[in-house]
C-alpha cells in the first residue's frame, strides 16, 4: 500500500489527488511506526505530517487559486535522469543493507532504556515546556502570515459604479 500510494504521489497528474496519496503514504509510515512499537513517532507522524503538512499543502493550493480539479501538465525532460538517479539510489541502499551487520545491532539494543509515553510526556511538558510553546507560537505566526500574504485586497467599488450596475 505504501509503495502504491508513493508511486501515485509522483505519477498522478491531479495535484489534489497527489496530496491525498501523500496523506495515505504518511499514514502507512505511521502504521509501520506502530508495528515497531514507536507509538510516539506514529502520533507525531499523524499529527504533524498528515494533520499539518498535507493540510498546509491543500491550503496553499486553495489560496493560490490554481485550477484545483483539473489535470496539470507537469511533465518535463528530466524523466530519464530521474529514473537513472532512482535506480542508482535503490542499488546503493540495497548494497548498504546487504553489507551491514544486523546481528551487531541486536546486541546494542539491549543497553537502551525503554521509555513509556507517560515518562516521555512528563519530560516534554516539564523540562521542554518553553521550547514547545515557542515552536507552537512560531508555527501559528507563520500560518497567520501566510494567510495575510495570500489575501488580496478587493478594489473598492465606487457608489456611481454600483448605481450603474458596475459598468
Amino acid at each position: 500500500m505504501l509503495i502504491f500510494s508513493a508511486l501515485k504521489v509522483v505519477i498522478s497528474r491531479n495535484i489534489v489527488h497527489s496530496s491525498f496519496y501523500l496523506a495515505v503514504s504518511l499514514l502507512c509510515i505511521a502504521v509501520f511506526f506502530i508495528l515497531l512499537r514507536a507509538e510516539y513517532l506514529a502520533a507525531v507522524q499523524v499529527l504533524v505530517y498528515i494533520g499539518a503538512i498535507v493540510v498546509l499543502i491543500l491550503f496553499a493550493l486553495m489560496l493560490t487559486k490554481i485550477k484545483v480539479g483539473g489535470t496539470t501538465n507537469i511533465s518535463s525532460r528530466q524523466n530519464v535522469f530521474a529514473a537513472i538517479v532512482s535506480v542508482v539510489l535503490f542499488i546503493a541502499i540495497g548494497a548498504v543493507l546487504y553489507t551491514s551487520d544486523i546481528a551487531q545491532l541486536e546486541t546494542n539494543t539491549t543497553e537502551l532504556k525503554i521509555m513509556t509515553m507517560k515518562d516521555f510526556s512528563a519530560i516534554l511538558f516539564s523540562k521542554y515546556m518553553f521550547p514547545f510553546e515557542v515552536a507552537s507560537v512560531l508555527l501559528l505566526a507563520a500560518l497567520i502570515g501566510s494567510v495575510v500574504l495570500a489575501m488580496k485586497e478587493k478594489p473598492a467599488i465606487k457608489k456611481e459604479d454600483r448605481d450603474q450596475g458596475g459598468k
